[in-house]
């Protein structure tokens, strides 16, 4: 829509070049036109990243699953990030999970939690 009054402006600009109210209307819609789609495209990459950050935690779980021999329903996550804050609760306990300094090797160490009625596992009931 914001397109077709940019080149409805552009176009009576053409005709008309000696009323400069079209060309300031041509150059006010042209700015909003670049401002929407830069916002756009912002938030195009915003989804992309979410998305790359879903599949890693998705792999993680595969990988701890497979690591403590548990079902890979059986696994729950705090977090929907890869990051180092990230606890893991299975059958066999709760896990940190410790990256190496490039993030594409981790480290599952045991945590004995005090209340476990105080962390809030997403997706559990």
């Amino acid at each position: 829509m914001l397109v077709i009054v940019f080149i409805l402006f552009l176009l009576h600009y053409l005709r008309n070049r000696f009323d400069i109210k079209y060309k300031d209307l041509t150059i006010i819609v042209g700015t909003l036109l670049l401002l929407i789609l830069g916002m756009q495209y912002n938030d195009f990459n915003t989804i992309q990243s979410s998305i790359k950050q879903s599949g890693q935690i998705t792999t993680l779980l595969d990988k701890i699953a497979a690591e403590l021999d548990v079902s890979k329903t059986a696994v729950s996550v705090n977090s929907t990030t890869p990051n180092d804050n990230v606890l893991v609760k299975t059958p066999k306990g709760y896990f940190r999970v410790n990256y190496n300094t490039d993030g594409s090797q981790f480290v599952l160490e045991t945590v004995q939690l005090r209340d476990t009625n105080r962390v809030k596992i997403e997706g559990e009931k």
